[in-house]
């Protein structure tokens, strides 16, 4: 069994914001909420990558730890959301060891990797130029879970990462699945718990996106160490409809 991490961003229950909306004002905003991490989503977002750079900006200047999703396993996009100052990445649709290690060497130099030097941004923030990114892989398929082992023992794998619909759909469930108190919650959590139990025992830590707040105490409770709350997006709309319908309450 290998020694557990201790990364803060991961590990002791730690809860982490996402955004999804091409805003340094509203990255500002999350990162001034208090949480462990906030990721800037562009794979789903609608961030482009003009946007990415004044939103980790945002970040720093609230203190918050930053990740990027990147949209796929290009190892360009990995090295740009770095040299622009993320403190990590998130791979999605990670289904092999083979994948996970590419987006392992794609976050550290030579000879430990391949990524290209040009920490841009990095380096005026007075950070140790040749330190390597936290690299997390999405585990959300079949094969992502068929292959989990074989995962978890790449070297330099900082935490695996669970997409909670995908994963759902993939397995021939709804995604209302998720919620605590669904049909097919037992399935769904006999599932997660498959993927936690696998990640403990490697000592990777193991995360998953979460609708609600009762989603993260839920997960928490089936072994994921860290959690990240729904999209700002997604609050920000809630939040709106909650305060209209008490506007309009007789």
């Amino acid at each position: 069994m290998s020694v557990p991490s201790t990364d803060p961003m991961f590990t002791g229950d730690a809860v982490g914001g996402w955004l999804q909306l091409p805003s340094p004002a509203v990255a500002e905003i999350v990162g001034s909420a208090g949480f462990d991490s906030v990721c800037v989503d562009t794979q789903h977002g609608l961030i482009g990558d003009d946007s990415v750079l004044g939103m980790l900006q945002a970040l720093t200047a609230s203190g918050t730890r930053s990740l990027v999703r990147v949209p796929g396993h290009g190892a360009e996009a990995i090295g740009r959301a770095l040299d622009r100052g993320a403190d990590g990445v998130i791979v999605p649709l990670v289904d092999t060891a083979e994948q996970a290690a590419a987006a392992v060497a794609a976050c550290r130099f030579p000879p430990a990797g391949n990524r290209s030097f040009g920490p841009v941004r990095p380096s005026w923030l007075g950070r140790e130029p040749l330190a390597g990114g936290r690299c997390v892989v999405m585990v959300e398929t079949v094969a992502a879970v068929a292959n989990l082992e074989e995962i978890l023992t790449v070297e330099g794998l900082d935490a695996v990462f669970v997409g909670p619909s995908d994963l759902a759909l993939a397995y021939g469930l709804p995604l209302a699945a998720q919620a605590p108190d669904a049909p097919d919650a037992a399935r769904y959590g006999e599932l997660i718990e498959g993927i936690t139990s696998r990640c403990a025992a490697a000592g990777v830590p193991v995360g998953i996106y979460c609708n609600s707040p009762a989603h993260a105490r839920r997960f928490r409770g089936l072994g994921c160490t860290f959690t990240m709350l729904a999209a700002e997006q997604a609050i920000l709309r809630a939040a709106c409809a909650e305060q209209l319908a008490q506007a309009r309450a007789s």
